[in-house]
């Protein structure tokens, strides 16, 4: 209950994490806080007047039972920063946020997460550098975040959920509202593999003073930000000074220097951030490589999207020994036609890679 009291506190208009600190430090819980009568506050330091008496006028049971019940209904988590599942990586950032709404499953502080940002009304080219890099960021069993806008954002999220892996949406709404209402098949294919993340309560409708909040968590959340496309004042530059404020390290795609969608990405590089031309540069600067734990659970995740055919000649391909498809013909018995077209099939896909003149090796 007292994770609720917490809530309580927080969409108490005036009281940031600083001021619930103070009242913690002062009533020792959040749910004392809830009890404690006018007097009792005399003698605390720090916490305005007006403050006070809003934190007193709150107190409506009614109400809080109406917003718990409301997230039970809507499977909806509420974890506040003392909650052992926020994100420690979050709590290091200048005034994070009280708590966060969480609708899936949120991803395990150990494994590494990557932001992918960039222009909404991006280019071909940066819709198709987000997307393969997040796809190619899957098979090293990182987790994507971004913002599920429209542009960069949702490239990112589809290439992440295309390459098998999970993804994190931090909304400037509430997280039972989708913004872009376009979006809603992706916001349900992100809930079923990571979750979609708000400091905001549910029913919150987008406004624009929330996104500059929301760009904060989508740098908090992770230990490097790749940039792909940004304007000369985009919104995303806010999230790449945040994150080199919060000691992050911030990676640019170079973009064409006659296009104003490469002006801010460009300036980043001016500015020292290091440059991205494939992913490896990302995983190779932050000393991630594969563990093999992390390629068996890749494994399990190709297999399990797979037909039983593919899945029996992906089988038979290996990480790193070549195999000819006339290798994997005599084994299965079956006509080289066929093996060739699964093969190929695969290879769109982006599973198995072909090794000129010595045959087909796992992709990653």
């Amino acid at each position: 209950m007292e994770e609720y009291y917490l809530m309580w506190l927080s969409r108490i208009e005036g009281i940031g994490i600083k001021r619930i600190r103070i009242l913690l430090d002062y009533f020792q819980s959040a749910e004392a806080v809830w009890n404690a009568r006018k007097e009792q506050f005399a003698t605390l330091r720090g916490i305005p007047e007006k403050t006070i008496d809003a934190i007193l006028l709150a107190r409506d049971e009614e109400t809080l039972n109406h917003w718990i019940e409301e997230l039970e209904e809507k499977a909806i988590q509420y974890y506040s920063f003392l909650h052992p599942l926020y994100p420690n990586l979050l709590k290091q950032i200048y005034n994070p946020p009280v708590g966060i709404y969480v609708k899936g499953l949120l991803p395990d502080d150990d494994i590494d997460k990557i932001s992918l940002v960039g222009a909404r009304r991006c280019s071909r080219y940066g819709a198709g550098v987000a997307y393969q890099i997040a796809k190619d960021i899957a098979r090293a069993n990182i987790v994507v975040v971004s913002g599920m806008a429209k542009g960069i954002d949702t490239m990112a999220h589809k290439g992440i959920l295309d390459g098998g892996g999970q993804t994190i949406a931090v909304l400037g709404s509430g997280i039972d509202i989708c913004y872009p209402a376009e979006n809603k098949e992706l916001m349900e294919r992100i809930i079923k593999n990571g979750c979609i993340i708000s400091e905001y309560p549910p029913g919150t409708e987008p406004a624009a003073h929330h996104f500059p909040n929301r760009n904060r968590i989508i740098a908090g959340l992770s230990k490097a930000l790749v940039v792909v496309e940004a304007g000369k004042k985009s919104g995303t530059l806010i999230t790449a000074d945040i994150a080199l404020e919060s000691g992050r390290e911030v990676f640019v795609v170079p973009g064409n220097i006659t296009s104003a969608l490469s002006e801010g990405t460009n300036n980043l590089i001016k500015q020292g951030c290091p440059i991205v031309t494939e992913t490896n540069d990302i995983l190779f600067e932050l000393g991630i490589t594969y563990k093999e734990y992390e390629r068996q659970t890749i494994t399990k995740q190709v297999a399990a999207k797979l037909t039983p055919d593919e899945k029996e000649i992906y089988d038979e391909i290996f990480d790193k020994e070549p195999v000819l498809p006339e290798t994997i013909c005599r084994k299965l018995h079956k006509n080289i036609q066929e093996v060739q077209y699964i093969l190929s099939l695969l290879e769109i896909a982006g599973y198995i890679r072909k090794i000129p003149q010595a045959g087909y090796i796992r992709e990653g």
